[in-house]
């Protein structure tokens, strides 16, 4: 299907009173989109994501962009030259080309707001944005201009930052009514036309589909056994690339060294058995390489501000658990 139908047919789904639908887009029902149109064209949904991938099927020729603005975690985007950047926290991408088979998550953990705009539905429209103050069109010519890979990166100011969280959040609770989100996209999409001061471009390292193998390989060996220590140097050795290339290429794609990320792994996992489960807290250390209970201990509260034992007595309940993926 097209883009304007695929978003049809998901708006069509049930909509909330304010417009705003929220759709369940993976098996175990954590990971939502909040989902509105505000104009004819114009589609704006919260990202909130539990996994490694949405799935998408989109067919035939896209002729319009998209805004991608990151509050948390990170989202893979992929260029027209075939290789690959990663959005994170305050940054917001704008491209010219439209995600068909699906989006996704390093880290397994995305929160952001997009906005995708069909022009051949805008342009049946009669110019609604434009008597707003938003030209589409001439807002497409500026990204082909500036972004020659397809995509543009940006850092918007702090306040553009607020006012685009500030809409998520509205959106993620429901919170907001049509004519609200309408004025709010308006306003978004008014400051990044009209002040550049608004947006400070960015030049984000592009990892190669070779090089984007290395990293999700390294971290799939590092988490399908967390008890295990694997040096940087033994995985290395492993996929046969130089420590300070796997290293790189990792923080890239994952936007945390490997090091930070093995432990927030480790710390999320043990979380997780301690809510859901009876294992011992010294058997829940060991199952994330911890053969010191106390240590693990120690290593515990400084990550979450309260013992392993504190955590079970307060999150041990179906309603409290862990949401983490692992």
């Amino acid at each position: 299907m097209n883009l304007s139908d695929f978003f049809a047919q998901l708006y069509s789904r049930g909509v909330s009173g304010n417009g705003i639908e929220r759709f369940f887009c993976s098996d175990d029902g954590k990971s939502s989109l909040y989902f509105s149109s505000p104009f004819r064209g114009v589609f704006c949904w919260v990202n909130d994501i539990f996994c490694r991938e949405i799935p998408m099927d989109v067919q035939g020729d896209f002729s319009g962009f998209s805004l991608n603005f990151c509050q948390e975690g990170a989202c893979e985007v992929s260029l027209l030259n075939g290789n690959f950047v990663y959005v994170s926290k305050g940054v917001l991408s704008m491209d010219t080309s439209m995600v068909k088979s699906g989006h996704y998550y390093p880290s397994s953990r995305y929160r952001g707001l997009e906005l995708v705009f069909d022009l051949s539905a805008i342009a049946a429209d009669g110019g609604e944005l434009a008597r707003f103050g938003f030209d589409p069109f001439a807002f497409e010519r500026l990204l082909y201009k500036e972004a020659a890979s397809g995509s543009l990166m940006v850092m918007p100011s702090p306040a553009w930052q607020r006012k685009a969280a500030f809409l998520a959040d509205k959106m993620a609770s429901f919170s907001v009514s049509m004519a609200e989100i309408r004025f709010y996209v308006m306003e978004l999409l008014f400051l990044l036309a009209h002040d550049s001061g608004n947006r400070k471009s960015l030049h984000l390292p592009s990892l190669t589909k070779g090089q984007r193998l290395l990293a999700t390989e390294a971290e799939r060996l590092l988490s399908a056994d967390l008890s295990r220590h694997l040096t940087v140097e033994q995985l290395s050795a492993m996929l046969g690339v130089s420590p300070s290339s796997l290293k790189k290429y990792f923080s890239q794609c994952y936007g945390e060294c490997i090091s930070v990320y093995l432990h927030r792994k480790r710390m999320e996992h043990a979380a997780r058995l301690l809510a859901q489960g009876s294992l011992s807290v010294g058997k829940i250390g060991e199952a994330v390489g911890y053969q010191n209970q106390g240590k693990f201990g120690m290593a515990f509260k400084e990550f979450f501000g309260e013992t392993p034992l504190e955590y079970r007595r307060c999150h041990n309940s179906p309603d409290t658990r862990f949401s983490g993926q692992f």
